[in-house]
């Protein structure tokens, strides 16, 4: 055991040691894996505890997520929401410009982009907007990002973005 007495020397080289070993051993950490399954630990953190959350994300799916960084991310809501959405928010605002419709108008819908039966208008508008690889990729981003997200999430998520939610001029 290495007490406060003992040679800086051989600290440095405990950490020379490491550092070395973490070039050779596989790669593990998963920066921003709380940030990016933030609405759905968000979702599931209405229900169930961090550790609970952690383990169903370890067995079911091998993500290695610890239930202290469950537990800060949902602390920091309000910050993590609004990290999230620094994502959605360019896209949002292309296709809310070229929709004539406010960010409000269509993010916080149950559905916007599916159900093209139930939709009929939409999806004619949709493939009218299309058109431009801007709206494509941000109907993308906002299908995989945002939209899949539950719509009672979404809800909830709406207090903490209101900020952000003013019409495009």
């Amino acid at each position: 055991m290495i007490t406060k007495e003992s040679d800086t020397g051989q600290l440095s080289g405990i950490g020379s040691d490491l550092f070395a070993h973490s070039k050779q051993a596989k790669f593990t950490a998963r920066r921003g894996l709380a940030l990016e399954l933030f609405p759905f630990i968000f979702g599931a953190g209405q229900r169930m505890s961090a550790r609970a959350i952690s383990d169903y994300l370890a067995k079911k799916d091998g993500v290695k997520l610890s239930a202290v960084t469950i537990n800060k991310a949902l602390k920091a809501a309000h910050k993590n929401w609004n990290l999230y959405f620094d994502e959605i928010e360019p896209v949002a605002k292309i296709f809310s410009k070229a929709e004539k419709m406010p960010l409000r108008g269509f993010l916080f819908q149950k559905q916007y982009f599916y159900d093209s039966a139930k939709y009929p208008a939409m999806v004619k508008a949709m493939a009218k907007l299309l058109l431009s690889d801007q709206i494509i990729y941000a109907s993308q981003v906002l299908r995989s990002k945002w939209f899949n997200i539950d719509w009672e999430i979404r809800l909830k998520a709406m207090p903490y973005l209101e900020h952000r939610l003013g019409e495009i001029k």
